[in-house]
């Protein structure tokens, strides 16, 4: 599974959906061919899947799949490992998207644009609806990855805006792994292991190496913000 963080920089070369050449040309002029390119095309198809997930989580989160607790439920069962299997899939696709977008040279900023905003719905959407569906997952959880994403997306706004190129670090990366293992392990052990102690502390274990990277690599984009900021003032 590819889990980046990515930019939404506008840069100097290339044509992109995802990858790290860019294209000078705004979303706006490209020609239709180039915004529904295929690598564009499989970017959409996981915004579609997100919607999908989205629907299971909230219909799950309303008992439609039957009662929460300390039991498996055959029909939740079924429906939240249905969830897991369209998660899965949405992820796959951000494994492609960027990759054939490079191979073939389909590189749009449209594709740059969009990549990382259905990214962050993505992830976040998942994280805000799984504290209903996941007694591990407490609300102050998602307040502190979307904080994060708000934090960074306002940095990168306003140093772009100035012409200083803000890409994604390891740490963000990193982070993306980890949300990503921990979003389906979570409804794993909520569908099919509500008793199992291992698996509650593989959730545990991993929604605390969750929070912690993105409590660091938001501090590893604010110094390095800080950082390009000081070099434009020293110009």
């Amino acid at each position: 599974m590819k889990s980046m963080e990515k930019t939404t920089a506008p840069p100097p070369t290339g044509l992109a959906s995802g990858g790290p050449e860019t294209a000078s040309a705004s979303p706006l002029r490209e020609p239709l061919s180039v915004i529904f390119n295929f690598p564009n095309q499989i970017t959409f198809a996981r915004l579609v899947l997100s919607i999908v997930f989205f629907i299971l989580l909230v219909l799950d989160n309303h008992g439609y799949f039957g009662a929460h607790g300390d039991f498996v439920d055959s029909r939740r069962q079924l429906w939240l490992n249905g969830s897991i299997a369209v998660f899965v899939l949405a992820a796959v696709t951000d494994i492609f998207d960027g990759y054939l977008a490079r191979k073939w040279n389909m590189i749009s900023s449209f594709g740059r644009m969009a990549d990382p905003i259905v990214d962050k719905v993505f992830i976040c959407g998942s994280f805000v609806l799984l504290v209903k569906t996941c007694d591990l997952v407490h609300p102050w959880i998602p307040v502190i990855i979307l904080t994060r994403e708000f934090l960074v997306a306002g940095l990168r706004s306003f140093l772009e805006s100035h012409g200083v190129p803000f890409g994604a670090g390891f740490g963000g990366k990193l982070k993306m792994v980890f949300q990503s293992l921990t979003i389906p392990f979570a409804l794993l052990y909520s569908a099919n292991f509500p008793v199992s102690a291992v698996l509650k502390w593989t959730v545990i274990s991993l929604l605390s190496a969750t929070i912690l990277l993105t409590i660091t690599s938001s501090l590893e984009y604010v110094i390095r913000a800080y950082s390009l900021l000081v070099k434009e003032r020293e110009r």
